[in-house]
């Protein structure tokens, strides 16, 4: 790759996508601390650039996909990913979407899984806002009453932060004890929450 000497300020341009790039990776660096940073680094960007090769095939997922695959795997607390996989093949989604789950939650291809937070990912990306996301959980989640238990909730919330920066474990630990004299929460609920009601009004 042949580089042009750079002579003023205005000959450098960034790429657009930089800086979400690095703002997931070095958020992967710091959620899972590897031993080995240029190894880890290494197989994290070597995921991402096999994930942007079939990104051709790239199809949002829905929720009654979601829905489907959770009513095969629910009462499950782990699963090998193999197992995972095939069901959402059966649901209609995508290879190459479900390769992106890997890449977002740095995900082993052999190992086991949460298929709660295996979903989790699946839902960040049927859409780009929080609300529609947070939403997502009550519907795939909450089955047919709409509500979930608040540890519950807290837990699939938690997962978001490999797609949200601002669901930080600080930010789940005030939500926790904001929620802690409720045994059941709503979406409806959330958006009259002091913490949440901005975030899901944006």
């Amino acid at each position: 790759m042949e580089l042009d000497p750079i002579y003023c300020a205005e000959q450098i341009v960034i790429p657009p996508d930089l800086a979400d790039i690095l703002k997931a990776y070095t958020k992967e660096i710091i959620r899972r601390q590897p031993e080995d940073l240029l190894e880890f680094s290494a197989i994290y960007f070597a995921n991402l650039a096999n994930v942007s090769q079939g990104m051709d095939e790239y199809l949002r997922p829905n929720i009654d996909q979601l829905k489907h695959i959770y009513f095969s795997v629910k009462d499950n607390d782990v699963l090998h990913t193999d197992h995972i996989v095939e069901q959402c093949l059966d649901a209609g989604i995508s290879k190459a979407t479900v390769d992106k789950v890997f890449v977002l939650g740095n995900l082993g291809h052999d190992s086991m899984v949460q298929p709660t937070e295996f979903l989790v990912l699946l839902l960040t990306m049927t859409s780009e806002g929080f609300s529609e996301v947070v939403q997502g959980l009550f519907e795939v989640f909450g089955e047919n009453s709409g509500s979930l238990k608040t540890e519950t909730f807290l837990t699939l919330y938690e997962f978001l932060s490999a797609w949200d920066s601002e669901v930080s474990e600080k930010s789940v630990a005030e939500l926790r004890s904001n929620l802690a004299a409720t045994e059941t929460v709503s979406f409806a609920v959330l958006q009259q929450n002091e913490l949440l009601a901005e975030k899901l009004a944006a």
